[in-house]
């Protein structure tokens, strides 16, 4: 399997025209003597239907739509890791027209077997964020994450995992959990959280990692229990639910989503798209929604403050990817 090195995300941004002081010099803006947006715009989810990234995309379109004064068409393209998504957006013009929901899989797609990077794309802003949790079968027979770990001491490799696909924002702390822990479980992959959390629901796999948001509907209509979550305190709506440090294992792990574009993006049409994503993240029925589904939304991001986000990113998902896929070599 191809790897590539862990990059440098400020020079291969750079190189790309992503940060926003670099796209000053791009030539002819959103077109001469006409402003955008001037036509519909397309927001592409790149997971499947029912996910937090799909919920988001689709609360979040018709606000645009006020801001920008044009319909915003939302599409799903799963499939691959989000990389069928990812890879149809690098082929469109960067002239603002289309557009695609992100999560961390655009910044650790580079490690493995992709041709997918950062400097592929111009990032307009976060628009959510949400711990991550561990959550069984209802009925499972695991208790705590310390019954879940001591039954994957005793059968290495035998307990199996669902997770919205390998390298993916919850593949990587399920990386980091077997590496403090010490044990080793098997990957079960799907195009997205929504399957993945239905297989963990059914019992085809033996828990899911993923937003706590995300598994919330399984978990309220008792189809699924928290284990764990993923933050450094507990949450206000599950006080119940004991972190994973709590319990031992010192892990901690939110997800992410927001928008981009096509990499080459006129930098005037990066400030319009990224004022509008802003502007709809302050309005009280977007963050009651999201507050429903127990993520919590931003309100103050920007195309040059999400630039810099995704570089952390990149730099801190490396290692886990680079241990993920040693297992599979």
């Amino acid at each position: 399997m191809k790897k590539r090195t862990l990059m440098t995300t400020t020079a291969a941004l750079a190189a790309a025209g992503l940060l926003l002081s670099g796209c000053a010099d791009n030539a002819g803006g959103s077109g001469e003597g006409e402003e955008f947006p001037t036509q519909d715009v397309r927001l592409v989810v790149p997971w499947a239907a029912g996910g937090s990234g799909d919920l988001s995309a689709r609360t979040l379109a018709p606000l645009l739509e006020d801001e920008l004064g044009v319909s915003v068409i939302v599409e799903n393209r799963p499939g691959a890791n989000g990389s069928v998504g990812y890879n149809w957006l690098k082929e469109q013009d960067p002239d603002g027209y289309n557009l695609s929901m992100l999560g961390a899989e655009v910044a650790t797609l580079q490690f493995m077997d992709y041709d997918i990077a950062p400097a592929d794309y111009a990032f307009l802003g976060k628009i959510l964020e949400g711990p991550g949790a561990i959550a069984v079968q209802a009925d499972s027979p695991y208790e705590t994450l310390q019954d879940l770990i001591d039954a994957a001491k005793a059968a290495p490799g035998e307990i199996t995992y669902s997770s919205p696909g390998v390298g993916s924002v919850w593949d990587n702390p399920a990386q980091g959990f077997q590496e403090l822990a010490g044990i080793d479980l098997t990957n079960v992959p799907f195009d997205g959280s929504a399957p993945s959390i239905a297989a963990a629901a059914a019992g085809d796999v033996d828990f899911s990692i993923d937003a706590m948001g995300s598994q919330k509907a399984q978990v309220d209509g008792g189809e699924l229990r928290y284990l764990a979550v993923l933050s450094e305190e507990r949450q206000e709506d599950y006080p119940d639910v004991p972190t994973a440090k709590e319990q031992g294992i010192d892990l901690q792990n939110a997800s992410f989503t927001g928008l981009m574009a096509p990499a080459g993006t006129p930098d005037d049409v990066v400030q319009t798209l990224s004022d509008a994503i802003t502007a709809a993240t302050q309005d009280e029925e977007y963050q009651s929604v999201i507050e429903q589904s127990n993520l919590v939304p931003v309100t103050d991001s920007s195309a040059e403050k999400f630039t810099e986000f995704i570089q952390a990113e990149e730099e801190r998902y490396g290692p886990w990817i680079e241990l993920a896929q040693s297992k599979q070599d």
